[in-house]
Order: C-alpha cells, then structure tokens, then sequence
C-alpha cells in the first residue's frame, strides 16, 4: 500500500473539559481564579439536528452523539448527555460540525471525531484516550461537510477491532485516511480506487462509511458513486480493493451494519438526505461466504415513501435488526421497520395504509415536542438519519432526529404491545439562539423568554425544566422579543413572516395573538415594551423602517413622531412612560408611552445600541463594539467606561446586596485577559472574565447576553448551535 500527505499533529488542546456540572477557571489569570462558575445550559432537549450516535461495544452505557452545528456529547452509564467541543472558540467554531465519530472498541477511553461544518472551511481530526476530556487536534488537507448533505450517513470513521492503533476515516473529496498510532499520524490509502462522484447540492458526499467484518479480519468501505459500484472489500489491511457486485444505478447505501456472523446488512436511498429528501430506497443483506445480495426491503404495504436511512444489528441476536425510513413526511413522521429473523419479515411503528400504529410516544420530560398537536401525539421524528440498537439492551433503539434524541423502551415486545418511544437527550442542547429577556419572574411569570432559529422561541417558566407544548412560540421566524419588567407576563416577539409578524401574549406565553392588521406591509423587526405593557414601539424591519405605537396590542397604530427610519429603542424597565431611542448619530428620549420623541443632544455611534437596567429609572447603556457608556438621567447625559476596550453585547442580572448596582455581563475583551464572558460589580470600574479557554462555547453569534434579574451570580448569553449557555457561580 503507498502512503502519501502524512499529517502530524499541529496542536495539543491542552484543555482539561470541566463537564456540565463542574467548576472551573482560569488558569492563566489570578483575577478569573476569584470568579468559579458552573456552565450549564437553559434546558431545551435539543432543538436541532442529531446526525448519528455510536455505543461503545465493550463499557456498557457508554455512547457518543454528533450533531451537525452543536458538536460532540458524551454519556456514560445513569448520567446525562455531557458536551465534549466547548474548549472550540469563535475562531475554530467551523470544528463544531462533527462529520463522524469512532469509539474504541479495545480500549473504550479512546474516542476520535472528525471535524468540519462546511465544506469551504478547514477541517481537523481529533483524538483523545480519555473519553473527550482532552483532546490532540491534526488538520488535514480535505473537508469535511458535518451541516451539509448526506451528514447523517456513516459512520464514516471507524477502529479496527482486530487493532485499535488503527483508526480509518473515509472523507468526502479526497478518498480514504488512515492512523496506524492512534492518531498520531494520518496517512492517505492511495490503494482505495475511488473517491465517490455523486454531489448532492453542489457538495461532494465521497466515502459513506467504513465497516470491520467481525467474523474475519476483512474492511469494507461504501462510497457514493453514480453507476452503482459503491461497496469495496480489503482482505489484507487496505493493500489491495475488490468491488462488490455493483448495486442498482442511483442507490446509495447510506448505512451498514455487521452481525456477529458476519453479515452486512445495508439501507439505501436514492439520494443522501437530508436536505433532499429520498423518494426510493431498498434494505439488503450481503453474505460474504456467497459474495451475493439479498433483497430485504420491508413490504408492508404501509404506505411507505422515502428511502431508509439508519440500520443496526442487535450485538446480541445477529438476526434482529432495526432500519428507518428517511424523508417519509406523515403525520406520524418516519416509521422504524424491526425483524427478528433477518429481513425475511418486519413489523412496523405504523401503518398509514391501515392506520394502524403500533407506538406510544412519551415527551413527559419535553412536552414541546408535541408541537401543538393537541390530542395526536408527537411525531416519531424527521430526518432519521442513524438507528442503534444498544448492545447490552436490546429493548433500546436510540435515533436521532431534526429536533432531539429518542429511544425505544421495549422495541422487542413490538409483536405483543405498542414500542413506547421517549425523549433521550437530558444535557444535549443544539439550538441556535438569538435573544433571551430575563425579567424579575414571579411564581406565575417565566423565568426567561428566548427566541431562536427554527423553533421560534419559549417561555420559560422553570429554566433547568424543559418546557412544556403551551409555552412553545412555534409560529414565525423571530427578529426580536421584550416584556414588561413590570408584569412579565405581558410580552410581544416580531417575525419575519408577514402574516406573524408581531405576537403579543398577556399571560407569560400561554397564548400569544397574531397582529391581523399591521400600519406597515414590512415584518420582523425592533419591539420595545413599556414597563407596565400599556405601550409597545414597533420598528419593522425594512429599509424604510419609520417606528409605530400600540397601546392595545395592535389593534391600534400611530405614527412615532420624532424618530427617523431604523431607529434603535428600549424601553426603561420602571417608568412605563420612558423610551430610548438611537437614530442617525443621536439620542432620544420619550416621555408620553413613545409616542413622540426628542433628541438629548448627545451624540452616540451609528451602531451603538440603547440598552436599558431593571430597577434603575433613567438609566441606559449605549454599547457599540468599541465603545460603552452609560447615562443615569435619561440621556441628558453619558459617561464613558473605557474598562472595557471591546465589548460586543452587555447585560444586567441581579446584585450580591439589594442595595447594589445590578451586575454588569458584558461579551467582549479587557486587553489582558482574551476574548470572553466578563462580570462586573461596580458599574464597569473592573471586570472578571468567568470563563476560560476550555468553555469558549463555540460560535458565540449573534452576540447577546443578559443576566437574571433574580439569581445573583447568573447569566445567560447566545450560540449558534449550543443553546443558550447559562452560567452560576460555582457553590
């Protein structure tokens, strides 16, 4: 076998991950040492896109989940889902897309993953010998696609049981890698005959998945490729490639599995998904032993659409399997095919034909995902990419979906009583959050409102719960979200959408109402809330954005006197009647509910953002991305903190004393301490960094943060593909 392009490792993380739970600081700096913080997050159960998971053959309970923009999570025996990416920063946040990942089935400390969102970004392959808590990074010269089509096939990168030193990883354009160190070195198997030449999208799916017969010492790889000659065999360590008889021109084998017996069970479809949703697939059966085919594609005559996606073998019974369809769009969702003899029958969850369903879904634990259906229960999922059977439980078939983690209850009762299907993904958080307004809750009022991507938002009425179907926003895509301090209770979210483009709720997000009639044809936007709820200042977001007044949640409309086009504005958290406002250089006042506006005279920067502080009347912020300052008379006048020399967002929680400044949160950068999340407690005199390298979080986009109005030492601040991080001083 020739080798070629080997890769040593540019870069040792270093980085000890302090998991949910635990506190950590900083070690480079004594200031952060005095500010121990617990990273958490504001619990969701998921929000996005779970592209596969792997159990680990040989520890029992331990298992490895990928995602395609929240990175990697890790769960051990009786615990929760724990992040393993978050000492990946803004400036490797393109790592966070996790194209495959390989547990050890020798020595089940060693994990790898394979880096990469976007095929336009570099990509890296990790490994670590003690379960992700470190991790040695390698860069490497291909990409990898983790956020794009055909990110749930695989797995793409596997350790040979035969010898763990070796570790494989098919990409995506530039053929098949290996490690004979454990990751120390990589090197390009220039032996593998093909690359894949099927693109989906205008991007490259290449190599699928790579599998060890375990019956024999025998490898075998899938590839994408356009005249049906997609699964090669090596019998002698990668030195040598056969193609197996060709399967049908236009199938794609997205998934395989071994049984002990050595058997290769197959899903395919006719395109990769996701993106794309297949319109056909098959299910087969390879026997090395004939070197033949077997057509085993379930015939249930269910009303089947789509292709299949997920297959996996039971570790315990080689002729249990479970396989999923993919993008099979019913109102139940994808449907799991199960057998007990090796294909030759299945049973299904469902069955559209007959309407009959053989399933009870059970989302007690996050009753949002019954996404408003009311008495039908919850879907199976979407875009089940990868099922798993649980070596040592046969009774549990884990699969990802587009919103969360499920799995099976009792999967092999199938015959005898409904499969109960529950949520399973305590810990994993992968939504892509855009604002959150903390107010100070009451025993009826949430504890936190938050608007994100895809899920349009919640309110949140217990922030370590996941929250319930009659809290979930669910309709439009949110710019903007604010409530009354006073009564938080009263709020009010815009929408890109036209017809949702402003919703108003007055009892803490039960119920919201759509505006029917708005003063402007434009959507989305700027919302400010008067204190008490009786006014609410609507910017829309368009070029010619000229403000508008409600005061009977836009039933009513009158033109904002004063303010020019894309004006900035808040609200003052107790004077009902204040409103700020920043437009062309200059800031402004209201004093009568914004209906009309002055200018204070005082100059601001075109960026600069009102930012208004809970229980202090009068006082706002002005944040711009290199300057802050603060007024406590309303804008009559502003002084400038210049401890702070980058500051991207800031924000106000609750103080140590009552009679305290509310404490200041700020993402941005002292000078000396790097780029984080800072505290203070004396109005921006001095500042702590709370966090350290090994809690960057990610993608920190769009840039906001807020503290919570009842619980000193928390904050909450915004990813893109990690929730909505929230952090306590650690106890």
């Amino acid at each position: 076998m020739k080798k070629r392009g080997r890769l040593m490792a540019i870069l040792l993380s270093g980085a000890l991950l302090c998991g949910i739970g635990t506190g950590c600081t900083d070690s480079n700096t004594t200031e952060s040492a005095k500010a121990d913080y617990t990273w958490s997050n504001v619990a969701i159960g998921g929000g996005g896109y779970v592209t596969g998971m792997e159990y680990n053959p040989k520890e029992e309970g331990l298992v490895y989940a990928r995602t395609d923009i929240g990175g990697l999570y890790r769960r051990k025996k009786d615990t929760d889902w724990v992040p393993l990416t978050d000492f990946l920063g803004s400036d490797d946040w393109g790592y966070i897309g996790i194209e495959s990942v390989a547990t050890d089935p020798v020595e089940p400390n060693r994990v790898y993953f394979a880096g990469g969102t976007y095929m336009n970004n570099p990509a890296a392959l990790f490994a670590s010998d003690d379960y992700g808590d470190t991790w040695t990074r390698y860069d490497v010269p291909f990409h990898c696609g983790g956020n794009q089509s055909g990110r749930g096939c695989g797995e793409r990168m596997r350790v040979n049981p035969n010898n763990n030193k070796e570790v494989w990883f098919g990409s995506r354009d530039s053929g098949l890698w290996k490690t004979e160190d454990y990751g120390k070195n990589w090197e390009e198997v220039t032996s593998f005959p093909v690359t894949g030449n099927y693109k989906q999208e205008s991007n490259n799916i290449g190599i699928l998945w790579v599998e060890f017969d375990p019956a024999s010492t025998d490898l075998y790889v899938g590839v994408a490729m356009t005249d049906g000659q997609c699964i090669y065999k090596s019998a002698d360590g990668g030195e040598s490639w056969t193609a197996l008889p060709a399967n049908a021109k236009g199938m794609y084998p997205l998934h395989a599995s071994f049984s002990t017996e050595g058997k290769l069970y197959l899903a395919y479809s006719d395109n990769c998904g996701p993106n794309l949703s297949p319109t056909d697939g098959a299910v087969c059966v390879y026997d090395p032993k004939t070197d033949s085919f077997t057509d085993i594609t379930p015939d249930l005559k269910d009303g089947r659409q789509g292709g299949f996606g997920g297959i996996s073998v039971d570790a315990q019974n080689p002729d249990t399997l479970v396989v999923s369809t993919l993008g099979w769009w019913s109102d139940n969702g994808d449907n799991l095919y199960y057998s007990k003899d090796g294909g030759k029958s299945w049973s299904g969850l469902f069955n559209l034909s007959t309407k009959e369903t053989n399933y009870q879904m059970d989302t007690s634990e996050a009753q949002w995902l019954d996404w408003g259906r009311g008495e039908n229960q919850a879907k199976t999922g979407w875009w089940v990419a990868d099922v798993n059977i649980n070596p040592f439980n046969s009774d549990e078939v884990m699969y990802g979906t587009g919103a969360t983690i499920y799995s099976t209850r009792n999967i092999t009762k199938i015959d005898e009583a409904p499969v109960t299907i529950a949520f399973d993904a305590y810990g994993l958080e992968e939504t892509a959050v855009f604002k959150m307004i903390a107010p100070p809750s009451k025993d009826d009022s949430p504890q936190l409102y938050s608007i994100m991507g895809d899920l349009t938002g919640f309110a949140h009425m217990d922030v370590t719960k996941c929250p319930d179907d009659a809290h979930f926003m669910k309709n439009g895509k949110p710019n903007d979200v604010d409530c009354a301090f006073l009564n938080p209770n009263i709020a009010v979210y815009t929408s890109e959408e036209k017809t949702s483009a402003l919703n108003f709720t007055q009892d803490g997000g039960k119920t919201w109402q759509t505006v029917a009639h708005k003063p402007d044809p434009a959507a989305g936007g700027q919302v400010a809330m008067a204190a008490d709820g009786s006014t609410c200042v609507w910017v829309p977001g368009s070029v010619s954005g000229k403000p508008y007044a409600t005061n009977d949640n836009g039933k009513t409309w009158f033109y904002v006197e004063g303010l020019g086009y894309n004006a900035k504005i808040a609200a003052d958290r107790v004077n009902p009647k204040l409103f700020y406002a920043a437009c062309d250089g200059l800031f402004y006042v209201s004093k009568d509910g914004g209906y009309t506006f002055t200018s204070t005279g005082q100059m601001v920067a075109d960026s600069a953002e009102p930012i208004t502080v809970f229980g202090q009347e009068g006082n706002v912020w002005m944040s711009s991305s290199t300057l802050l300052m603060y007024s406590e008379d309303g804008g009559e006048s502003f002084e400038t903190v210049k401890t702070l020399p980058t500051v991207d967002s800031i924000g106000f929680g609750k103080a140590k004393t009552d009679d305290s400044y509310p404490v200041i949160y700020a993402e941005g950068n002292d000078g000396e301490n790097g780029y984080g999340i800072y505290r203070s407690e004396d109005k921006g005199k001095s500042w702590l960094r709370i966090n350290d390298e090994q809690h960057l979080f990610g993608n920190l986009n769009p840039k906001y943060i807020t503290g919570d109005s009842n619980v000193y030492g928390r904050v909450y601040f915004c990813t893109d593909g990690r929730g909505i991080v929230m952090g306590d001083v650690a106890q």
